[in-house]
């Protein structure tokens, strides 16, 4: 038999770049994978993903989280993330990208949160692939029929004046206009079969993503920038979550939320885990509050779960609320089996009513409730379990009572929302479709209510948001949390009560005139801002509300301080604020910051956006000045020049490169020492040695020489001691 000496030289190639790494054993092939493997011919391109034996330490990640903002959260995360991935999968990514040139791989893609590689490569490939001591698993990415079939009811174009009855349901009108919270400043991703994004509803709140991503979102699926719905399930679920009810009928939850709209099913309703998988990385990485996910895969390997609860661990951590589909098995669907995958995955709250023991994640699992209130027969119903699944092992199942899911269960029978097809042919959207069933239905209106709650208080936790869906939701079925209505249909009306009364003392807002970020002339302009700050004191409670701006070099610079009084019910709020940037300020990127506290240097709440100024006039006026921050009658008092008590002022920015800024309030002149320490306890850097007078300080660290990690900035003034932890990120 002759041999083509370019197929020879291929396979050598193969041989020479895996082969040094032959320790691992055959078995990381899935079961599924191998008979596609077999009956494939060589040349075929198959499509799987490579799990990295390395998995992320879940346990050091949020660690790393504590106390930090939300924002810097996820931005941390997603740096650990993206950090710790890249150096595991270096080298096979290296040999990938060279087999690629060779025609013998393609669409190679890195997914961080799961530390895995995404990819076509034909047999011979994958099998040395799977010979890497490196590599954990190798699963087959098969297309599965996931998202069904619309109603073929087509469009029932408009109501006039209708508010739907899942809205209503869940008593959201009584939020709107009693309580004034709508989701507004809220990031929610709809992760589906795409988004008509030009809908009537939907077309101004749509995430903006800038060049790079000019249609709002991205199509995982096909790989390209443009996630428009060719099947119509993604844009139903985005109406029920946040439409606004422009065109007439009023779907969606959270009607100011922003829709971010991410595809990863095909206009058949198929799709894989992969996808979905570099959803949940784009999700982090772009910094979305809320996940929903209106479908889930049956029967999936125990690898995939371990995946899937490894991500949603990460996201959780990172402070992203995960909505997710329990599924439309429940008429047919075999215990503990019947829920799908990942609505599989633990809830981030522990229900006192959960019996079996276990770990908590990041998923909150819906089912499905009709205009009764009666749990619908399709929905899928618990318990599922983790009793096989390493490393948890938990949820004991027959004997033990296993998970309960769903966690929650909200509108999805006979549901109108908005509609992405023109069913007449005539160049004419209908605005809405009618008559859908499914735990896809009722996810987004769970996505919306914990939208309505992030616009209370966006520093909640994932853990509170299921914590306050869970006890304020209406019990319906057996008493406590159930396998069939979770904790029961949820109310956002009681849950936003709940929220207010568990939210952070003081929550500030800014709403900047224009889209950041705001851009000043040369010579000087002027920023244009709407100020609210909300707070739950029961009693009328003296407070703090103070500006600054970052400067280009990093470098805090205080713009005005004002004593305010926070009263019961009542907003703070500054409509028409305006700061005087000076032409004499230097060129580049600015950071606006507004805090609020008890005390001057230790914010409880803060906001901030960007603005450029373009460029130094060395001749123009070098005050900043500020007007219109009319917080009430006591607003405009005093600037506050000497603090009442010693406090080490939270840093900013945090996480920080290469500098970031600390402030001390001093009452005394004392001898100060502020110095920075390591993870190790090592001094790194003295910021003050010797003594200072009473009043407001500030201090500058600079990471420039130091590697990526969580540092320690101490203050020692007499017998007062203060410390923050700041993270160095480059």
């Amino acid at each position: 038999m002759r041999v083509r000496a370019s197929s020879l030289l291929a396979g050598l190639l193969v041989v020479v770049l895996f082969a040094s790494m032959s320790f691992a054993a055959p078995t990381v092939i899935s079961n599924e994978l191998q008979p596609v493997l077999a009956a494939a011919d060589e040349s075929e391109m198959v499509r799987v993903v490579v799990l990295m034996r390395d998995r992320h330490d879940v346990q050091e990640l949020s660690s790393m989280m504590d106390g930090l903002r939300a924002a810097d959260r996820k931005a941390l995360m997603w740096n650990e993330v993206s950090l710790r991935a890249d150096r595991s999968q270096e080298d096979l990514l290296d040999n990938l990208y060279r087999l690629e040139q060779q025609g013998m791989a393609t669409r190679i893609r890195s997914l961080k949160l799961a530390n895995a590689v995404d990819l076509l490569a034909t047999p011979r490939v994958i099998r040395q692939i799977a010979q890497r001591a490196d590599v954990r698993a190798i699963e087959w990415m098969n297309d599965e029929k996931v998202i069904p079939d619309p109603p073929n009811s087509g469009g029932s174009g408009n109501e006039l004046d209708e508010i739907c009855w899942g809205v209503d349901n869940v008593r959201a009108p009584e939020v709107w206009n009693d309580l004034g919270y709508t989701g507004e400043g809220i990031l929610l991703a709809i992760i589906d079969t795409g988004c008509n994004y030009e809908h009537i509803d939907l077309a101004d709140h749509m995430w903006d993503g800038g060049a790079e991503y000019p249609n709002h979102g991205y199509d995982f699926y096909n790989n390209d920038n443009n996630p428009w719905d060719d099947h119509s399930h993604g844009t139903h679920c985005a109406g029920s979550a946040l439409g606004d009810g422009t065109g007439a009928s009023q779907t969606g939850v959270a009607p100011d939320a922003t829709l971010m709209a991410l595809k990863i099913f095909n206009s058949g309703g198929s799709g894989n885990e992969a996808d979905c998988w570099a959803a949940l990385d784009f999700c982090i990485a772009n910094a979305v509050h809320v996940t929903s996910l209106s479908a889930g895969w049956t029967n999936a390997s125990n690898t995939i779960r371990e995946s899937f609860r490894d991500q949603y661990d990460l996201v959780n951590a990172a402070g992203i609320v995960n909505l997710v589909a329990s599924g439309n098995e429940g008429s047919w669907g075999t215990i503990p089996n019947q829920v799908r995958t990942p609505g599989t995955v633990p809830p981030p709250w522990h229900n006192p009513d959960q019996i079996e023991d276990g770990g908590l994640s990041g998923v909150i699992t819906v089912g499905a409730t009709d205009i009764n209130n009666n749990i619908a027969s399709f929905s899928s119903r618990g318990p599922v379990t983790w009793q096989a699944i390493s490393p948890w092992f938990d949820y004991a199942y027959s004997p033990g009572a296993g998970l309960f899911k769903p966690d929650v269960s909200a509108p999805g029978v006979n549901v109108k929302s908005c509609n992405y097809v023109d069913s007449n042919n005539n160049g004419v959207y209908d605005d809405y479709a009618d008559g859908w069933d499914g735990t896809s239905m009722a996810t987004p209106h769970a996505a919306g209510a914990a939208a309505l709650l992030l616009s209370i208080d966006e520093n909640f936790t994932p853990a509170q948001i299921d914590e306050i869906l869970e006890t304020s939701a209406v019990d319906y079925g057996s008493a406590g949390k159930d396998n069939s209505f979770g904790a029961g249909r949820i109310d956002t009306y009681e849950a936003c009560l709940m929220g207010e009364s568990m939210a952070t003392d003081v929550n500030i807002r800014l709403t900047p005139e224009y889209d950041e970020p705001y851009y000043i002339p040369g010579n000087g302009g002027v920023l244009r801002f709407a100020a609210r700050i909300r707070n739950n004191y029961a009693v009328n409670t003296p407070g703090v509300v103070w500006t600054e701006a970052i400067l280009p070099n990093g470098n805090t610079y205080p713009i005005d301080t004002y004593n305010v009084v926070y009263q019961p019910g009542v907003d703070i709020e500054a409509p028409n604020a305006a700061v005087q940037v000076p032409g004499g300020a230097p060129s580049g990127y600015y950071t606006f910051i507004a805090k609020a506290g008890l005390v001057f240097g230790n914010p409880i709440s803060m906001d901030e956006f960007e603005f450029v100024k373009f460029s130094f006039n060395a001749d123009g006026d070098s005050e900043w000045s500020m007007t219109g921050f009319e917080v009430q009658d006591n607003a405009a008092v005093e600037v506050t020049n000497v603090p009442t008590e010693f406090a080490l002022g939270a840093a900013y920015p945090n996480p920080f490169n290469p500098t970031t800024s600390i402030s001390l309030s001093l009452p005394q002149s004392e001898l100060v020492t502020v110095s920075v320490f390591n993870a190790l306890g090592q001094e790194v850097a003295t910021l003050q040695n010797g003594q200072l007078t009473a009043g407001q300080h500030t201090f500058t660290f600079d990471g420039s020489g130091l590697s990526s990690g969580v540092y320690f900035i101490s203050a020692q003034a007499g017998a007062n001691h203060g410390l923050q932890k700041v993270v160095l990120m480059k």
